[in-house]
């Protein structure tokens, strides 16, 4: 069995991303105001003054900060006003707001870069294509697979439902609790291939941040159609924002995260695509170093291009190494998807 752990750069090399005709890329962490700022649809501007405007009143006009940045600051300001109570400068119902607002923002950012424009300057519901993807879909993934993503896009989502046949069945696939009668789960069918694996022969997916077309009310959890796009109102999605204290430990995500600890255990080849297990992501790296099984791997293939990440991945990993252990690297995913499982998968 192959596990894939996907990370917000496997999003960025996708096929599609031309910053000369598209400005607004997929985001990462480091670089996600820009993205935002970069948005043209009108109706989102209101939304994006109103986030910046937050950020400036948080860190300053000459502000240098990560979105995980902002949303830890928010978190302990938000926590430390419950010890102490609200005073004149901050309040609780004004961050939360703030907070509110950055977790919408990122849907918008998701839907200027991941859909295919619109007219007038807007998005239309269209997500765009990605033949890397498509490649690793159709090319690489085999029955069974385990896949490990903290995005919370929908790109690999939009590949399974197309090229996945007899390989992805998205009703047991997320590894959901289905409840009595299968009553937990529901638009399950709108991301299912044209013929969808088998329960026990199907690729699983565990989104450990959530995803922007998950809509969660413990225990029930419902499949949207539209994963970005924002008509009137608010955008209902449910994810785990990156603070550092995530809740990774209840309801439905706490079953998702055992789940991917026992694929970790069982993996006998490992890719870490776009992922660098950044040092402040304690929870993933704490389930990487307890999951993996000592000596077992006998392949771990790191697509990135920055050597310090393929370091600090390998570190991580160390104890599922041996002497025997074929350690490869790609820097892009668009190389690796080029290369047959053979060269891996020994």
């Amino acid at each position: 069995m192959a596990l894939f752990v996907l990370g917000a750069g496997a999003t960025r090399g996708c096929s599609f991303v031309n910053e000369a005709e598209f400005p607004c890329l997929p985001p990462l962490d480091t670089d996600f105001f820009t993205q935002l700022q970069r948005v043209k649809n009108d109706k989102h501007q209101k939304l994006i003054s109103a986030v910046m405007a937050d950020v400036v009143e948080l860190f300053g006009t000459n502000f240098h900060v990560t979105m995980e940045t902002v949303f830890t600051t928010l978190e302990h300001t938000i926590r430390m006003l419950e010890t102490t109570g609200d005073n004149r400068d901050f309040r609780r119902a004004d961050l939360k707001q703030k907070r509110e607002r950055l977790q919408q923002a990122i849907a918008v950012v998701m839907e200027e870069s991941l859909t295919e424009p619109g007219g007038g300057g807007g998005s239309s519901l269209t997500a765009k294509e990605c033949q890397h993807h498509k490649k690793l879909v159709v090319n690489i993934l085999q029955q069974r697979d385990h896949v490990i993503t903290f995005n919370y896009d929908c790109v690999l989502d939009c590949a399974l439902r197309d090229f996945g046949k007899g390989k992805w069945n998205p009703r047991y696939g997320y590894g959901f609790n289905l409840g009595s009668r299968g009553k937990n789960l529901s638009g399950d069918s709108y991301w299912a291939p044209s013929k969808p694996a088998k329960p026990d022969k199907t690729v699983r997916v565990y989104k450990l941040h959530g995803s922007l077309h998950f809509d969660i009310a413990d225990p029930k959890v419902k499949l949207k159609e539209r994963p970005y796009t924002k008509q009137h109102g608010s955008l209902r999605f449910t994810i785990i924002p990156p603070e550092w204290h995530k809740t990774y430990d209840k309801g439905v995500f706490a079953e998702l995260w055992k789940l991917a600890a026992n694929a970790i255990n069982h993996a006998e080849h490992v890719i870490v695509a776009g992922y660098s297990l950044p040092p402040t992501d304690l929870h993933s790296t704490a389930l990487f170093r307890t999951s993996i099984k000592r000596e077992r791997l006998k392949a771990l293939v790191i697509v990135n291009p920055d050597k310090e990440a393929r370091y600090r991945i390998r570190t991580v990993l160390q104890r599922g190494l041996t002497r025997d252990t074929r350690v490869l690297s790609f820097d892009s995913i668009e190389s690796f998807v080029a290369a047959d499982r053979r060269v891996w998968a020994v």
